[in-house]
């Protein structure tokens, strides 16, 4: 089979690589993959932002059939569709594993960045942490949307599991790319009045984000701020990072009100400028959410289930995996919401996936 291994530092320490399938142990399933997602994630292992065990397969976000099972497999079965929570190597018995944060164990190992991923035809993963979807697809259509389950996951959590949020309460979410137009979706699950703001180069994912439910939408600080200002002159009970960019979150804190609640989803990826005293000042409660909990997954299916939240015209880019440096390219160049690599663009999909 062919995986996108990370297999030296730099960039160039990069390539598409022949390796032997893989085969499940007691309590895994082997997966054929139909599609993964580049994250930004997978950009910072690239730039030796985030720690890899190299040689690694990248690529964590992911839908795939299993094909394969070995052992005690909870139920799963041939022929079912996946998704796996990242973090899905651990120690299993320390105080967080058993409350289901396994993202924070010491010992834990994640596919994609400690063991291989899915950016590949095939990979293993272990049954307990694998989710169904939802609901029995009919198409391919219906199945590549939940390649992106797992970022609308890590939002999840941040919002139903991290923080508070109030019917009626004024949230401010800066940022309309694929993690902020997920969070203005799972803001107003939870009754919040939604601002998003981007800039002017943004009017049409603002525009985009306002047929998905957004209340408002601004495309500069001043607009935000006189938003803001509109519905509670002290500003908004909570605000919103999903850009993982210095200048997204000072303007966050120029318009939260004294004791106000702000929700960090975009990682930084390296040492950062940033006057803390702005948290300080105001008393700001700052709330990380950094992936996903074993609680989330069921919270976001069911969400999925109940077609409160819309994946499909994030979908931007698909691409078979020996073009995987045009996807990544055009993530990193802001060009696409998701690009999503097929490592069988070949397949006739009635036919490999039995639908």
């Amino acid at each position: 089979m062919r995986g996108l291994v990370k297999f030296a530092r730099g960039p160039e320490g990069v390539a598409l690589q022949e390796l032997p399938e893989p085969v499940p142990v007691e309590g895994e399933l082997k997966v054929k993959v139909l599609a993964a997602s580049v994250c930004g994630s997978d950009i910072h292992a690239v730039n030796d932002e985030r720690t890899t065990v190299m040689p690694v397969v990248l690529g964590h976000e992911y839908v795939g059939q299993v094909v394969e099972t070995r052992g005690d497999v909870l139920g799963f079965r041939t022929g079912d569709w996946v998704m796996t929570l990242p973090a899905c190597y651990n120690c299993g018995i320390c105080s967080l594993c058993r409350r289901g944060l396994v993202t924070l164990c010491p010992d834990r190992r994640s596919i994609g960045f400690h063991v291989n991923g899915a950016m590949a035809n095939y990979l293993t993963v272990p049954a307990r942490y694998s989710f169904r979807l939802p609901t029995e697809a009919q198409t391919l259509e219906d199945l590549l949307p939940y390649a992106l389950t797992e970022p609308l996951a890590c939002v999840v959590r941040g919002v139903y599991e991290k923080i508070r949020v109030n019917p009626g309460d004024t949230v401010v979410v800066s940022g309309p790319g694929v993690m902020g137009q997920f969070a203005t979706q799972v803001f107003k699950t939870r009754g919040a009045y939604v601002i998003l703001s981007g800039l002017p180069q943004d009017r049409e994912k603002l525009a985009l984000a306002r047929s998905l439910g957004a209340d408002e939408t601004v495309d500069s600080p001043q607009a935000l701020e006189a938003a803001v200002r509109a519905r509670n002159p002290l500003g908004a009970d909570i605000t919103c990072d999903a850009t993982g960019v210095p200048a997204s979150l000072e303007t966050c804190m120029k318009v939260i009100r004294p004791l106000g609640v702000h929700l960090q989803l975009g990682m930084f990826g390296g040492t950062v400028p940033f006057r803390l005293d702005s948290i300080f000042d105001r008393e700001v409660t700052y709330v990380p959410s950094n992936s996903t909990a074993v609680t989330t997954w069921p919270i976001t299916l069911d969400l999925l289930a109940r077609k409160q939240v819309t994946l499909s015209p994030f979908l931007s880019l698909r691409l078979p995996l020996e073009e995987w440096r045009a996807a990544f390219d055009a993530v990193i160049h802001r060009r696409v919401y998701k690009a999503l690599l097929l490592p069988d663009n070949h397949f006739s999909f009635k036919e490999e996936f039995n639908l």
